[in-house]
């Protein structure tokens, strides 16, 4: 088998190699810079690395097994960067790996976990540099796709402050369609659209009360269910359509599968209990009936709706 071409020169090829090999050693180690190091120091430290092992620089070159080694180094670089420049992430990943902290303060001789006395102020021109590299850097895609998620999240985090879970959802949502594999916000993401349902839900629900009062039972029917549909966890919406179907003559079957939903969210709700007990008992179904109504009666035995549909009717 002939040798692979690689169109790097070797000593930079042994860099590359050397660097891959230290990519799970922790954020500073990896960037090279002294534990503790502050975020200006971390910035030239990658804005340094990158001039070295942005792919972009080797751009139209036989490159190889070498094209993966570059990406999977630059994204660590990225990663490394992007903690250690964001204070709140910083602190969380310091939190997070206590020896890391154990090398900051042996390298700094002191607790504080972080940094140093801020360095001169840059002159205009590294100024400039530093901008033109921030805009050569931010056309590659991955630290594009990176930048993206994170403005998704920041906006998503401001809605969810606000109680604004639909739009904080689909802002989410743009970013896993980004990112799938982005775990943040994929946690994110399953906490908003639990909190999504449910405020849904019982918008709906207060909506079809509104409805009731004014008398409009067929438009309230189509917000309970609206509503139920939301958020199975809502046991008022299940148990009040259960209860406006029956008295709307509604199939009796729909009636007990919406009285099953609301005894599954509040099992311990006896008035659920016993009108899904006479559902089943007006469906044939004696025993199960029975099941409901023994625990109906365990549950509150003075309760007003056992006295009235289970001890008077039911023989124990």
């Amino acid at each position: 088998m002939s040798a692979e071409t690689i169109d790097i020169p070797a000593e930079r090829q042994q860099e590359i190699l050397a660097l891959e090999a230290k990519l799970k050693a922790n954020h500073f180690e990896v960037l090279g810079v002294t534990p503790g190091a502050s975020s200006d120091q971390v910035r030239d430290a990658f804005h340094a690395l990158s001039r070295k092992f942005h792919p972009d620089r080797y751009h139209g070159r036989q490159l190889g097994s070498f094209k993966a080694k570059l990406d999977t180094i630059f994204k660590r670089l990225v990663e490394a960067n992007n903690v250690l420049t964001d204070p709140d992430k910083r602190q969380k990943y310091l939190d997070d790996n206590p020896f890391v902290r154990a090398a900051i303060r042996s390298a700094t001789g002191t607790n504080a976990a972080l940094q140093p006395e801020p360095a001169a102020p840059k002159s205009a021109e590294e100024e400039a540099r530093d901008a033109e590299r921030r805009l050569r850097l931010a056309r590659h895609p991955y630290l594009a796709k990176v930048t993206k998620i994170q403005e998704h999240l920041v906006k998503a985090k401001a809605h969810i402050a606000k109680n604004e879970f639909s739009h904080a959802f689909s802002l989410l949502n743009i970013a896993t369609q980004i990112d799938p594999q982005n775990v943040e916000v994929k946690t994110l993401l399953a906490d908003v659209r639990k909190k999504n349902e449910v405020q849904r839900s019982e918008g709906d629900f207060k909506r079809a009360l509104d409805l009731l009062n004014q008398g409009n039972e067929e438009l309230a029917l189509q917000a309970l269910r609206a509503s139920v549909n939301a958020s199975a966890s809502n046991h008022e919406a299940a148990f009040k359509l259960a209860t406006l179907l029956e008295k709307t003559g509604g199939d009796i079957k729909e009636i007990s599968s919406f009285a099953q939903k609301a005894v599954e969210a509040a099992p311990q709700k006896v008035e659920y209990r016993v009108l899904l007990g006479r559902m089943l008992e007006a469906a044939g179904m004696k025993s199960l009936a029975k099941k409901h109504f023994d625990e109906a009666l365990r549950l509150g035995p003075d309760h007003p709706d056992v006295k009235k549909h289970v001890k008077k009717r039911w023989p124990f």
